[in-house]
């Protein structure tokens, strides 16, 4: 029925109503009735205009938008609706291959994908995640538990639904049973654009894994094979020196020539010594952490480094507004002293160290600062690297292997920390190293 109609209709009804309630109140003076049949006529009228007017009155609009006559018949309304039908089909259509290509571009990717929801099921993963976890059925959703039974994938998965932020989990590997290949993963998850899910990446480190084996264990083997004979050919050197003694002649003659061989025999064996403790520092799988007490610790640490540079004379100075850390001790005691030991290798002659503490909400940290040679920023982001060393003229003249900052940035990640330095050449740097709180 055509809007218009209505409103006819509507016009009709309200003159009839007006007709019939003006002669009954002439003839049985009721103005009362007249009133109240009027207001009551009114209200009638406004549902039909609700229900019936407005609806056609919409529809009359929207069916204009697709420049419809002002009155269509029923087969354009159906032409238009048809319009409609195949625009929507274009649209699905154009998304399914999107989706498509979306699909091909994840399952072309090496690396296992897949993607989440928070009530741990797998709502879509590629052909690789399929394969690592053996999945023969592409029908999604999957069960977590059907994927695996892994506790701690489990438990990493749960975190990161519960922060809702992006999470990783380094060098993880599933058991031998469900992995026979025994391949190691750095685990990534990002929250999607929806807010719900979460995109799950598994990025193969095994190869990784393995060259650090090799290299490490190289290294471990070398040293020690290496560590025996210069044992021995530094004690022979001892004994040579001791019975040159006795010669003065030979003495005179070869005093250089011996000094330098036993110098150069004890920074081999001290670059063994840091390579087997850097070679420790990165196979020790678990650390002990227990609370010790600064205050008590670093004093006794300087002093015991101070008796080796007492050619030097330095001013200390201390701030403890954190006394309580939770470390590894022995590992924590390495990391001091090579900091320390820097702190008077490269530092000003009657120079200034501070060692400060502090905490804030997350982490305890502790700050050694020297005002020293200090670090040229273009190397700055070199320094924690093997064998590195600032100043190659000065590597003859200061004692060093290069490897004590590297000794201290593995055992600060090893404790879950994080280390920063601060330096300005020609006025002295400062190592911040922050530990978790607990």
């Amino acid at each position: 029925m055509n809007y218009k109609r209505l409103f006819i209709i509507q016009f009709i009804f309200l003159v009839l109503i007006s007709i019939i309630s003006f002669v009954w109140a002439n003839n049985f003076n009721g103005h009362s009735s007249f009133i109240i049949i009027w207001t009551f006529s009114i209200f009638l009228n406004l549902i039909f205009i609700k229900r019936f007017a407005l609806p056609q009155a919409k529809l009359m609009e929207k069916l204009k938008a697709y420049s419809l006559d002002e009155n269509p018949s029923w087969s354009e309304v159906e032409a238009t609706l048809s319009k409609k039908d195949r625009m929507i089909l274009k649209e699905r259509i154009k998304f399914e291959e999107e989706n498509r290509k979306y699909k091909d571009l994840l399952n072309s990717m090496e690396e296992p994908i897949c993607i989440f929801s928070p009530n741990f099921e797998v709502l879509y993963a590629n052909k690789s995640f399929l394969e690592l976890f053996k999945l023969e059925t592409k029908s999604f959703p999957i069960p977590l538990i059907q994927v695996s039974r892994n506790l701690q994938f489990q438990s990493f998965l749960e975190s990161a639904f519960k922060d809702h932020q992006n999470s990783k989990l380094n060098n993880f590997t599933f058991n031998q049973i469900q992995d026979v290949n025994k391949r190691f993963f750095d685990i990534k998850i990002f929250d999607l654009t929806n807010k719900i899910d979460y995109l799950c990446l598994f990025v193969d480190i095994t190869d990784r894994k393995l060259t650090d084996q090799i290299r490490e264990d190289f290294v471990s083997n070398f040293s020690h094979e290496v560590r025996t004979p210069l044992t021995i050919l530094s004690g022979q050197i001892q004994n040579l020196k001791l019975m040159l003694q006795k010669e003065s002649t030979f003495e005179d003659q070869y005093a250089n020539s011996f000094s330098k061989i036993d110098l150069n025999s004890k920074r081999l064996t001290n670059l063994l010594s840091d390579l087997l403790q850097l070679t420790s520092v990165e196979n020790k799988k678990e650390i002990n952490k227990e609370e010790i007490q600064i205050e008590d610790m670093i004093p006794l640490l300087v002093l015991e480094i101070k008796q080796k540079y007492s050619q030097k004379n330095f001013n200390f100075a201390y701030e403890f507004k954190q006394n309580s850390f939770y470390v590894d001790y022995y590992l924590f005691e390495q990391a001091l002293i090579n900091l320390i030991d820097n702190a008077f290798k490269y530092g000003k002659e009657a120079g200034k160290i501070t060692i400060n503490t502090f905490s804030d909400e997350k982490w305890n940290h502790i700050v050694i600062s020297d005002d020293g040679i200090g670090i040229p920023d273009e190397l700055q982001h070199r320094i924690f690297e093997r064998f590195f060393r600032v100043d190659a003229s000065r590597s003859s003249h200061v004692e060093g292997t290069g490897l004590g900052l590297s000794i201290v940035k593995h055992i600060v990640q090893k404790h879950d920390g994080r280390i920063k330095v601060a330096s300005v050449k020609g006025q002295g740097t400062s190592f911040d190293l922050s530990f978790p709180k607990s």
